[in-house]
């Protein structure tokens, strides 16, 4: 009997030292960069340098799924450890830290079609419709939205659903990011569609200190991210390159 307690209190440790090293990760469909494949699976670009990055800290993940608007929520209450999303947000608690490393790069305007006239200053988007995607802040756009009364923005659920009402002249502008239109005009093209960038977002790992561990993640996921850099397999962001299209955006 005490040989087997000895046993059980030897192992403990180990025990807690495992768990320590595994990371729950939200993730939500943002294709390219993050989404769920045919198979059930978390896949995209942001999941590979994930896994890639915390295989080099040594730590194992396990996925979850969420709806963008559920998002804020997990990671703020620590149900997720870590999100794969965007830095900067003012909707983001100080329970939350965002790694220094900047991982991707992401580009943002609004869409339209060939006989909606192109918006080259934010005030040219004044009294017209606005097609937005709920749960997604837009960098602070969303809040802005809602307490000045400039444009009517009407939501939607996904990428997919807010393509489908541009076509169908339910807005003369869908606010979006680049990438994930992309994708869908790849398998449905959409004659005549334009796009003007307003800003360029940098994504992040935002890490839940709820458990008060999320310093500690930070940096080991820094500090394999530089290694990864420095082995040449990951590529640096070029921090010198800003693309501002459109003027007069209130960020």
């Amino acid at each position: 009997m005490a040989r087997l307690l000895l046993i059980v209190w030897l192992l403990v440790p180990l025990m807690a030292t495992g768990s320590d090293r595994v990371l729950t990760v939200g993730y939500l469909d943002f294709p390219p960069y993050q989404f769920r494949n045919a198979a059930g699976e978390p896949d995209g670009r942001f999941i590979d340098l994930t896994r890639l990055v915390a295989e080099e800290a040594g730590y194992q993940l396990e996925f979850i799924y969420l709806p963008a608007a559920r998002v804020y929520h997990y990671l703020e209450s620590g149900s997720i450890d870590v999100w794969q999303g965007f830095g900067g947000n003012p909707a983001l608690g100080e329970q939350v830290l965002e790694s220094r490393m900047v991982p991707i790069r992401a580009a943002y305007g609004v869409w339209y079609l060939g006989s909606t006239p192109q918006p080259r200053h934010f005030r040219d988007l004044y009294g017209t419709t606005l097609i937005t995607i709920t749960g997604y802040n837009y960098a602070g756009l969303a809040g802005y939205f809602r307490q000045n009364n400039v444009l009517r923005a009407v939501n939607t659920v996904d990428h997919r659903s807010a393509l489908k009402m541009l076509e169908r002249g339910r807005g003369e502008y869908l606010l979006n990011y680049q990438e994930p239109v992309l994708d869908l005009l790849l398998a449905e093209p959409v004659p005549g569609i334009r796009f003007t960038p307003m800003w360029v977002r940098d994504a992040t790992w935002l890490f839940s200190n709820v458990s008060g561990k999320a310093p500690q993640w930070r940096d080991d996921f820094d500090e394999a991210w530089q290694r990864l850099v420095r082995s040449g397999r990951v590529m640096l962001i070029d921090y010198s390159f800003r693309k501002d299209s459109m003027k007069g955006v209130p960020l």
